[in-house]
C-alpha cells in the first residue's frame, strides 16, 4: 500500500514538474521575436507542407523504433495506447536531461501493460539503440566525406560492434534485476530498429535541408545531413531543458561556417525548430489528455465487470 501511494504522489510530482517546464518553454515561445520569421513563411509558404511532412515521417520512424524495442520485451505498443503513450513523450521535449523519456514508460504502466522495472529497461534500450543510431549516422557521413566507398563498409562495421557490446552486457546483466531478453542483440530485428532509427535522423536532417537550401551560402545536403542531428544531440546533451538555447547556437553556429548570411541565421533556425521542435508539445500535451480519458474509461468498465449483482 504504501509503495503504491509513493508511486502516486511521485507521478503526480512528475506531472507538476512537466507542466512547470512546458510552461517555462511557452513562455520561451512566446517572448520570441517571430515577426522576421512570419515574413520567411510568407515568403516561402510552398515549403511548409514539405517540412511538416518530413518532420512526421522523422516522428513516426522514431515511433515505429520505439515501439518495436518495446513489443520485444513483450509489452503490447502496436495500438491505440501505444500509439499515444509515444505521442504523449513528446510533452517532454522541453524536460532537461531526457527526462521526457519517462513519460511513456508511465503511461505504460498506468495502462496495465507492464510492471514499471520492464517498462525502464525497454525504454532505456531505446535511448541506448537511439544512440547508437545518430553515432553511426554522423560517423558514416564522415566517412562518406573522406572516402564515400568506404562508408556503407565502416557503417556496417560500428553496428555489428554496437551490437556486439550489447550482447556483453546483457551476458553480464543475466542474473540480475536488469537482465534483458535473451538473444535480444544479436537478431535482425535489432539491426532492423536501428536502420529505422536512422532513418529518422536522417528525415531531421533532409528538414534541415528544406528550410536552408535557397538561402544564400554553401548548405550542401550533406552539411543539413550531419548538422541537424549533431546540433540537436549536442542541444540535449548540454542538459539545459530541451537544449533550448543550445541547439539554435549551435544550428546558428553550423550555418555560419557554412557561409550562410547572419541575417539569415535566427530566422532559418527559428522557422526549422517551429515545425521538428515547439510543433509537438501540443501534440504531446493532447495526447497525455486522450490517454487520462482513456484511463479512466477502462477502469469504469473494469469496475462494472466487477461489481457484483444487484438482487
Amino acid at each position: 500500500m504504501l509503495q503504491s501511494r509513493v508511486y502516486r504522489y511521485s507521478r503526480y510530482l512528475a506531472f507538476l514538474i512537466l507542466a512547470a517546464v512546458s510552461v517555462y518553454a511557452a513562455h520561451q515561445l512566446a517572448t520570441g521575436d517571430w515577426i522576421d520569421v512570419k515574413a520567411f513563411w510568407a515568403a516561402n509558404v510552398r515549403i511548409i507542407p514539405l517540412l511538416i511532412l518530413i518532420s512526421v515521417i522523422d516522428v513516426a520512424l522514431e515511433g515505429l523504433g520505439w515501439a518495436w524495442v518495446y513489443h520485444r520485451f513483450g509489452i503490447h505498443t502496436f495500438d491505440r495506447v501505444g500509439f499515444l503513450a509515444f505521442l504523449a513523450g513528446r510533452a517532454g521535449l522541453p524536460m532537461p536531461a531526457q527526462l521526457g523519456r519517462l513519460i511513456r514508460p508511465d503511461a505504460m504502466v498506468k495502462h496495465h501493460r507492464t510492471p514499471a522495472l520492464q517498462a525502464l529497461k525497454a525504454e532505456a534500450v531505446v535511448f541506448g539503440l537511439d544512440a547508437v543510431s545518430v553515432l553511426v549516422l554522423l560517423g558514416g557521413l564522415v566517412v562518406y566525406r573522406m572516402m564515400p566507398v568506404a562508408a556503407p563498409f565502416a557503417v556496417a562495421l560500428a553496428i555489428a560492434l554496437a551490437m556486439l557490446l550489447g550482447n556483453t552486457v546483457t551476458a553480464v546483466l543475466t542474473k540480475t534485476r536488469l537482465h534483458l531478453p535473451l538473444n535480444f542483440w544479436w537478431t535482425w530485428s535489432t539491426l532492423g530498429i536501428i536502420l529505422v532509427m536512422m532513418m529518422g535522423w536522417l528525415a531531421h536532417g533532409l528538414a534541415l535541408h528544406a528550410v536552408v537550401r535557397d538561402l544564400p551560402g554553401e548548405m550542401s545536403l550533406w552539411d543539413s545531413l550531419f548538422f541537424g542531428p549533431a546540433t540537436a544531440v549536442l542541444g540535449v546533451a548540454t542538459g539545459l531543458p530541451g537544449g533550448i538555447g543550445a541547439v539554435e547556437g549551435l544550428l546558428g553556429a553550423s550555418l555560419k561556417i557554412r557561409s550562410v548570411p547572419v541575417e539569415h541565421l535566427a530566422i532559418a533556425v527559428a522557422a526549422f525548430r517551429l515545425i521538428t521542435f515547439w510543433m509537438w508539445i501540443p501534440i504531446g500535451w493532447a495526447a497525455i489528455g486522450l490517454l487520462r480519458r482513456l484511463a479512466r474509461t477502462n477502469n469504469l468498465k473494469v469496475k462494472a465487470e466487477t461489481a457484483e449483482p444487484v438482487e
